[in-house]
């Protein structure tokens, strides 16, 4: 099998609940993605797509610049056997140093012609599946406390039971929206506290010292890996990392 044509679709994505806001200031009205496609002499099509980023100051990668690290690994590409994925990714590597996530739609496409002619699921491929479902959370967007509560109830609606708060701007403002949420969470649900770097260190220890008594996650509350940690040994809340989190190497540290 080679491949014969490798093609990039720019797809605009827009948000159902209109502007989508977080942190200080931040904010988008829509999602630029890509999606790519490979096309092989044995008639099977793969799909894949490459990050959708939620801006181009959100994390080190943006939608224009996955288009063009596309356009360059393609090309040696042609008549390669998507089914090699090691080897196809030794050649992206080869032509262009870093930005994996560039890369990240083609080899999500040669897993998707790989699973097609075996005829089983990638899930199988990579080793298997360890649960029947995966939970999701519901990202509620920036805005009053007496809003976002609201939304939160509308969400819970749907099936959701874990909400991901959009906090990150002004600190006593922050701590209303996290206690309007928490006082109307049932049991089983979760709450997570999401700053997208958007607090100094000292007013992310104002907002977890003045919620102490409140049960949440904290995500992100700082911008770097060093920041986050000296607000998680000063307080008692578990922490998630995102936008520090850029590579395995960070995952291992972290």
């Amino acid at each position: 099998m080679k491949i014969e044509r490798i093609r990039a679709y720019r797809v605009v994505l827009h948000t159902t609940e209109g502007r989508y806001a977080w942190g200080k200031d931040h904010f988008v009205d829509e999602l630029d993605s890509t999606i790519i496609r490979i096309d092989t002499d044995a008639g099977i099509n793969g799909f894949g797509e490459i990050c959708c980023p939620m801006a181009s100051g959100y994390t080190p990668f943006f939608a224009a610049g996955a288009r063009a690290g596309t356009a360059e690994v393609a090309r040696p590409l042609i008549g390669e056997d998507p089914t090699q994925i090691a080897n196809i990714n030794a050649i992206m590597d080869a032509t262009l140093t870093g930005h994996d996530y560039a890369k990240s739609g083609i080899d999500i496409a040669c897993w998707d012609i790989l699973g097609k002619a075996a005829q089983l699921p990638i899930t199988t491929l990579l080793g298997g599946r360890f649960t029947p479902d995966f939970p999701l959370y519901h990202p509620v967007s920036q805005d009053t406390p007496e809003k976002m509560a609201v939304r939160v109830a509308e969400y819970r609606d749907h099936d959701y039971k874990s909400f991901q708060l959009k906090v990150g701007g002004d600190v006593d403002t922050d701590i209303a929206r996290i206690r309007a949420v928490a006082k109307n969470l049932r049991p089983g649900e979760k709450l997570i506290a999401d700053a997208n770097r958007g607090w100094l260190v000292h007013e992310a220890l104002q907002v977890v010292e003045a919620t102490r008594d409140v049960r949440f996650y904290v995500e992100q509350p700082c911008s770097t890996y060093e920041e986050c940690k000296t607000v998680r040994r000063l307080c008692s809340k578990p922490f998630i990392l995102d936008e520090s989190i850029e590579s395995v190497r960070d995952i291992v540290r972290a």
